[in-house]
This record gives C-alpha cells, sequence and structure tokens, in this order.
C-alpha cells in the first residue's frame, strides 16, 4: 500500500513538472494580425489607373487620410497586391500588431499624385452595408480571420478621404 501511495506521488509530481503551462495553447510562429479574401465584383479598370493597391487598416473612424494616419501610426497597410485577379488573399502581419482596427478598406491609387490620389474601392463589413464597416479587434496579438472584402471599383462605397 506505501509502495502505491507512492508511486502515486511519483506520478503525480512528474505531472505537474512537465504541465509547468497548463492547458494553455500551443505556442506558435504566426505574427499578430488578420487576412482574407479579396473578392473583386465586376471589371478591372486600365491598368494605367490602378497605380498601387493595397488593404488600408485604420485604427479611427473615419480617418483624417491615408497618409497622415500611416505616419502617425494609425493605419497599417498590406504589401502591394495584384493586378487583374479576381479572388486576391492577402494578410496583414507584424510581431507587434495588437490592439483594434475600426476601419479596414481596399484603398485603390488612381493617379499622378501617391500621397493624394487614393480611393476606397471595398469596406469590410460584417452587414454588407458599406455604410457601417465593422471592427477588427486583435487584442493583445492574435490573428484575425477571415477579414473578406468585395471590391467594385464602379459602385464605390462612401469616401472617406
Amino acid at each position: 500500500m506505501r509502495t502505491a501511495v507512492l508511486f502515486l506521488f511519483l506520478l503525480f509530481a512528474i505531472f505537474v513538472v512537465a504541465c509547468d503551462h497548463g492547458l494553455s495553447p500551443e505556442a506558435t510562429d504566426v505574427d499578430p494580425g488578420f487576412g482574407g479574401t479579396l473578392t473583386v465584383t465586376g471589371d478591372w479598370p486600365p491598368a494605367d489607373s490602378v497605380r498601387d493597391f493595397r488593404v488600408v487598416a485604420f485604427r479611427n473612424y473615419p480617418p483624417e487620410d491615408i497618409l497622415s494616419e500611416v505616419i502617425n501610426g494609425s493605419a497599417v497597410f498590406s504589401d502591394e497586391l495584384p493586378y487583374g485577379e479576381d479572388r486576391i488573399e492577402y494578410a496583414i502581419q507584424d510581431e507587434s500588431l495588437e490592439g483594434s482596427f475600426a476601419y479596414i478598406v481596399v484603398a485603390q491609387n488612381f493617379g499622378e499624385d501617391p500621397f493624394q490620389d487614393w480611393r476606397a474601392v471595398g469596406v469590410y463589413t460584417l452587414t454588407g452595408d458599406v455604410n457601417a464597416p465593422s471592427a477588427v479587434d486583435l487584442g493583445s496579438g492574435t490573428f484575425f480571420t477571415p477579414v473578406d472584402i468585395t471590391v467594385n471599383f464602379y459602385d464605390l462605397p462612401p469616401q472617406p478621404f
């Protein structure tokens, strides 16, 4: 009997030492952020009118303008997205990304001025109403998906900038 108690105690001690993190999820190498799929409905405009094409996430809604929001750290953006595809996968990730983003859009630079000639061509919204954008809350560093956005170059959402 004493041997059985000693064995159970030893087994319990090994279990406690081996489970130093309890039932916490396994650590992953995925940086925090968000991502999803862009679905382009309708035709693309001529290639020379899509000089730059990105997903931009603003902490504030409505944003002041793209440039000042990016400069002051209130906005983050994706890499440049490809021209001409109907479905585009994207992600915005960074090891220090956290908190809430109130307004997420697909932005098109359409003109000569890379600082001014931008317009929203799609808005992240869970309801389908582009007048009611949806927020994404990353908390203290999670990866949130899907943040899917429909893009229509010829039926633009309200322009905030």
